[in-house]
C-alpha cells in the first residue's frame, strides 16, 4: 500500500550509498545491498525498486575477438583551406560522368513499325 513511499524514503538512500562506490551489474548491486544491510533481497525486487525510483539501467556489451589487432584510430581531417568563391569556379570546365552503356543496335528495334504487323 505504501510501497512507493517506503522505497523513496527508506530504500533510496541505501541504494544511493551503494551506487556511490560503483557497481558492475544488477547482480552486483543486489549482492552488495544484501551484504551491506544483512538482508536477502532478490534481484527482481531491486529491479522493481529502481523502476519506482526512476533509475535507468543500461547495459554495455563489448566483445573482443582473440588474435585480432584493434583498428588504428582514423587520422584527424586536414583543416580546410580558403574556399573558392563562385566566380573562381566559373573558369573551371564542368566535369561530366563517363557513360559506359553499350550503344543500342537500332532505335526502337523491339517495336514493330505501323503497317508491318502480321
Amino acid at each position: 500500500m505504501f510501497e512507493s513511499e517506503y522505497v523513496l524514503l527508506v530504500i533510496k538512500p541505501k541504494i544511493d550509498l551503494i551506487l556511490e562506490d560503483g557497481v558492475e551489474s544488477l547482480g552486483d548491486l543486489t549482492k552488495k545491498f544484501n551484504s551491506t544491510f544483512e538482508c536477502k533481497v532478490s534481484k527482481n525486487r531491486v529491479t522493481e525498486w529502481l523502476k519506482v525510483l526512476g533509475y535507468r539501467v543500461s547495459r554495455t556489451v563489448q566483445i573482443d575477438r582473440p588474435h585480432q589487432p584493434r583498428p588504428a584510430p582514423a587520422p584527424a581531417p586536414a583543416p580546410a583551406g580558403p574556399r573558392a568563391s563562385e566566380y573562381d569556379r566559373i573558369d573551371q570546365p564542368a566535369r561530366s560522368m563517363p557513360f559506359n552503356f553499350p550503344a543500342p543496335g537500332a532505335v526502337f528495334s523491339n517495336v514493330p513499325m505501323p503497317g508491318f504487323q502480321e
